[in-house]
């Protein structure tokens, strides 16, 4: 039997296995979004559902669909782990079993904007008491399902080599150097310079490593543009929104055309002006829309005019009056479609996160290459929902910062919290790494650079003595608590600390920015610090700030440290400083640890550390 046999068997294998895993990633979202044991009380205090929630406009999208603006109070802020854009939610009334699915537009720490998917706004809409509440994703995973079930039958025989390369069931030859040296920006330093002369070769996948501050975007969009000079169409993606609004703004900032699909309801006005809703609202396709609206709107009207307690002929009329409404929603659609299609043909580039891109428009076609930006937060299997539609694939992320967000323990520890990125770096993907950081001071960056990449990251920024300090709080007492009705620990005296000394840490006009591992410290902080903007490292992956303090938390006499102890987690947190990063926690509890033991002699090392009794007397 030949090789293409053994490579089949083993693609099936490691096909049922990931299929394995998502099932039951799958059950235990459902668990967790319809516990049925837990009271409305503990799952909003956990943050699980918003509730109550008041609704603060009514309106219809620019498909005519229903969107609802609500507000809330969550006295914690919104936890960024169950609701984020995108998420899909329903909006429900606890005294009955009244429900209504939709999806999460926009969402901020007292307000959300929902589209609902129904034809109109439920007849309790206006109810007091109204909650919103966390929908398992079900039609992403039905997704994930479809493509690894289409590599498995070998429906495309370049998205499955691709998965050979990626799990090392077969090797890629190496990447060869172009014979002929192309002209690109000169701003490119030697590392983004190789990077963008590798893409160019007909590589089926390569790696862009770009550790916090290398200027990775820089690197792709410059890549971007040098393959579309030789006519290669290409798609692009990243598993947020913010990142794909942040490529898409750097592509149209080089005068690149681009269509940015999916969920864009935070999209800056730029970028908006480049989505459906955006193209759709020009005038000179809006006037016709505009005026079926109007129709829409007065057959809806008139069909609300029939109460709940009417007899046969006035619920016929109704339904005919609601069936108009239906037929004119059909009609905005066909019109959309027709007015984008010339749009998805001129695009130099076609921007989405993965389930963004699975618009009807790109049913079946085909791209020249596929880019997948911040790779090392995606999942494997919604990867290839990107990868499956290009000929070629660039990945390009750090796998040594935050992996993908899996809520299955059980399945994160057997694999699917391994993302695309890693799993293709493991398997021996060649990957070139992005070797000069344009963000931090060199005593900032260096602790990262020799513990997590081999010392091989540049600094190109001059030094600046006491640019990283860390404030030992070891025998002062700031014994870390169980704040009551939480299951995360804080530490209010390095809060205290925060707040008597945040004045001399930050400059004038310089934006600082307040993080934490644990999320009772993050809400105790929401409730302390006024001036300063407050966030788990988590939710600050891929942003910066020109001053970080980051607070451990963690202060015990057994010397233990949790969650301290993934270390990608503090990769993130001591990579977002420009100019000042500031650290406290217990050296005693700490130094356990082999990592913060030598993060602790690293402070000594470039004079940055300080007991905290130099700032308590």
């Amino acid at each position: 039997m030949g090789n293409n046999y053994y490579s089949s068997m083993r693609i099936n294998t490691v096909i049922q296995e990931m299929r394995e895993l998502l099932r039951m990633e799958e059950e235990t979202q459902e668990r967790k979004w319809f516990e049925k044991d837990v009271s409305l009380k503990d799952l909003r205090k956990e943050g699980a559902i918003l509730h109550p929630v008041k609704i603060q406009n009514k309106t219809f999208g620019y498909t005519d669909q229903p969107v609802i603006t609500v507000t809330f109070h969550t006295p914690g802020g919104v936890n960024n782990s169950y609701y984020s854009q995108g998420t899909p939610v329903a909006l429900f009334l606890p005294s009955s079993n009244d429900i209504c699915n939709g999806q999460l537009l926009s969402i901020s720490d007292r307000k959300a904007e929902i589209l609902l998917y129904s034809e109109d706004f439920p007849d309790w809409i206006d109810e007091k008491n109204l909650g919103i509440k966390r929908l398992p994703d079900n039609r992403t995973f039905q997704m994930m399902h479809g493509v690894l079930k289409r590599i498995d039958k070998g429906e495309d025989k370049a998205t499955q080599q691709l998965f050979e390369y990626v799990h090392g069931i077969k090797k890629q030859k190496e990447i060869q150097p172009l014979e002929k040296k192309i002209k690109v920006g000169e701003h490119l330093n030697q590392f983004q310079l190789k990077a963008v002369e590798n893409g160019l070769c007909d590589a089926q996948l390569q790696i862009i490593h770009g550790p916090p501050g290398t200027g990775k975007t820089t690197t792709i969009v410059e890549l971007i543009q040098s393959l579309r000079k030789q006519g290669l169409s290409i798609i692009a993606s990243a598993p947020s929104n913010a990142a794909v609004d942040h490529l898409a703004q750097q592509l149209l900032n080089l005068g690149l055309k681009v269509l940015r699909l999916g969920n864009t309801a935070k999209v800056n006005k730029v970028v908006w002006e480049h989505t459906p809703e955006g193209i759709l609202s020009d005038d000179k396709y809006s006037r016709k829309i505009k005026r079926l609206k109007i129709q829409a709107a007065e057959y809806r009207k008139m069909a609300h005019q029939y109460k709940r307690s009417f007899g046969k002929s006035e619920r016929e009329q109704r339904k005919l009056l609601f069936n108009e409404v239906y037929a004119i929603r059909d009609q905005i659609r066909n019109l959309s479609t027709a007015y984008l299609a010339q749009f998805f043909e001129s695009a130099d580039v076609i921007l989405g996160t993965p389930i963004g891109l699975m618009d009807k428009m790109l049913l079946g076609k085909k791209f020249d290459v596929a880019f997948l930006d911040e790779a090392g937060q995606c999942i494997e299997p919604l990867a290839w929902l990107v990868l499956e539609k290009a000929n070629r694939a660039i990945l390009s992320g750090d796998h040594l910062q935050l992996p993908p967000t899996v809520i299955s323990e059980e399945a994160g520890r057997k694999g699917l919290a391994t993302s695309v990125l890693e799993r293709a770096i493991n398997a021996g993907v060649q990957s070139d790494l992005l070797g000069v950081q344009y963000r931090m001071t060199p005593e900032i960056a260096g602790f990262s650079s020799r513990y997590f990449y081999d010392g091989k990251l540049q600094t190109h920024a001059e030094s600046v003595p006491e640019s990283m300090i860390f404030y030992d709080t070891a025998g002062a007492g700031f014994d870390e608590k169980r704040l009551e009705n939480s299951r995360s620990t804080a530490n209010p005296e390095e809060l205290r600390i925060v707040r008597e000394n945040i004045e001399n840490w930050v400059g004038k006009d310089q934006s600082a920015v307040f993080i934490s591992p644990y999320s009772s410290q993050v809400e105790l902080a929401k409730e302390e610090l006024k001036d300063v903007k407050v966030s788990t490292i988590d939710a600050f992956q891929g942003q910066e700030a020109d001053v970080i303090i980051l607070s451990l938390v963690r202060s015990n006499g057994e010397g233990k440290i949790g969650f301290l102890s993934d270390y990608r987690r503090m990769n993130v947190a001591l990579t977002r400083a420009k100019k000042k990063l500031i650290v406290i926690g217990d050296s005693a509890t700490l130094a356990n640890d082999k990592f913060y033991k030598e993060f602790v002699e690293y402070a000594e090392e470039v004079g940055g550390y300080r007991s905290v009794f130099e700032l308590m007397y």
